[in-house]
């Protein structure tokens, strides 16, 4: 009898067996994974690319939650500020009654405590997940998350910055503080020649400053700058000379400036704004009325319909386009889950970018894209 290591029909029939065997390893693999490509062994190639773009996908998966949660906060805060509106409207109706003759003012006023009551539970009902746009809660910027960029060597979220107004609440008390003097010659130089535009700019808005400078026989230099949630922060600068006492411009040009030890000292004032619901005098929460004061009041509704109409607008500008861009991510994250890119080949940076822009610090205009190589036949799925 020939021995099986002698006997190539056997040797040949062996090895076509254990070819057999493997590909029926590597088919119920695949059954049982549902991927062709389970491991490196499989294609080496392949499997890195996989693994890393399905690391891309999960982080993109939760970037896109995160989109989820953030747009039900400003749809709950959108969906309570249309209710404040309509009763702002009832308010503005009650009012002009009230400038009538035979205005019932007892009544008129029943409706007004009603009114200020509902605006109040609208905005302290406005939460999502403990999070409240409208009460004052929120005093810092929050960041929501938009998007992710993944890079070879790691990754980085997008934030969208979004400062939150109050509509309640009066204004605070102004606090002040007193900073470091100014000595540098080119600074002081530039605030001394500041023009006063107190003529055309009464009070301070957000990106438009007041200046007040009286000339060459002042000794003092202010502006006033409002932040976008309404922060008010007033900052005063007096020329001083080398032994610290109160000089005049023309005195800090004659004497030579700071060659001559002349500095600015520097002291500033902030307050905190009142809720939006409240204009001047005219607090809408809890306003009563009279023959005598209700078109004087009128005139503070209207500027507080204002004020929320625009808040509302930053808050809930173009709704749908957070929807287009989740559609978008959830597409892009499907995508890298599947592999497809070049086979073989993966770029030095595969960014998946979601940027949004906040008109006014609110969510305005919203885009998404997607940078890789051109999208060819997929190869086989794998992790």
């Amino acid at each position: 009898m020939s021995s099986i290591l002698t006997n190539s029909s056997a040797l040949s029939a062996l090895q076509a067996l254990q070819q057999t065997q493997q590909e029926m390893a590597q088919t119920e693999s695949q059954v049982s994974t549902g991927l062709a490509v389970a491991s490196a062994k499989d294609n080496a190639a392949y499997w890195s690319i996989a693994t890393q773009l399905n690391s891309d996908a999960g982080v993109v998966t939760a970037a896109n939650s995160s989109l989820t949660e953030s747009q039900s906060v400003l749809d709950t805060a959108t969906s309570a500020i249309k209710q404040i509106i309509t009763t702002i409207n009832s308010i503005k109706n009650a009012l002009t009654e009230a400038t009538q003759p035979n205005a019932d003012i007892g009544n008129i006023n029943t409706t007004l405590q009603q009114d200020g009551q509902a605006l109040t539970d609208a905005v302290n009902g406005a939460s999502f997940g403990g999070l409240n746009l409208l009460n004052g809660s929120q005093v810092a910027a929050l960041n929501f998350v938009s998007g992710f960029n993944a890079t070879t060597t790691g990754g980085s979220f997008n934030t969208i910055s979004f400062t939150a107004q109050a509509l309640t609440g009066t204004a605070g008390v102004a606090t002040t503080s007193q900073e470091a003097p100014i000595t540098d010659a080119q600074t002081i130089n530039g605030l001394i020649n500041l023009a006063d535009n107190t003529a055309s700019v009464t009070t301070p808005s957000y990106g438009v400053d007041q200046i007040t400078n009286g000339g060459t026989t002042a000794n003092t230099i202010t502006v006033a700058s409002k932040s976008l949630s309404g922060v008010t922060t007033t900052t005063t600068y007096n020329i001083l000379d080398a032994n610290g006492n109160a000089a005049t411009e023309a005195q800090y040009t004659a004497a030579g400036g700071t060659t001559s030890g002349y500095t600015l000292s520097v002291s500033q004032q902030t307050t905190t704004p009142g809720g939006l619901l409240t204009s001047g005098a005219v607090n809408l929460t809890t306003l009563q009325t009279s023959a005598a004061t209700a078109a004087t009041q009128l005139t503070g509704v209207e500027s507080a319909l204002t004020a929320v109409t625009n808040y509302a607008a930053v808050i809930g500008r173009d709704p749908g386009s957070d929807d287009r861009r989740r559609d978008f991510q959830l597409r892009a994250g499907d995508q890298l889950r599947h592999g497809r890119q070049r086979p073989g080949r993966r770029q030095h940076e595969h960014r998946l970018h979601a940027s949004a822009g906040l008109a006014d610090a609110g969510t305005a205009r919203h885009s998404v894209a997607v940078d890789s190589q051109p999208e060819l036949p997929a190869p086989p799925e794998a992790v």
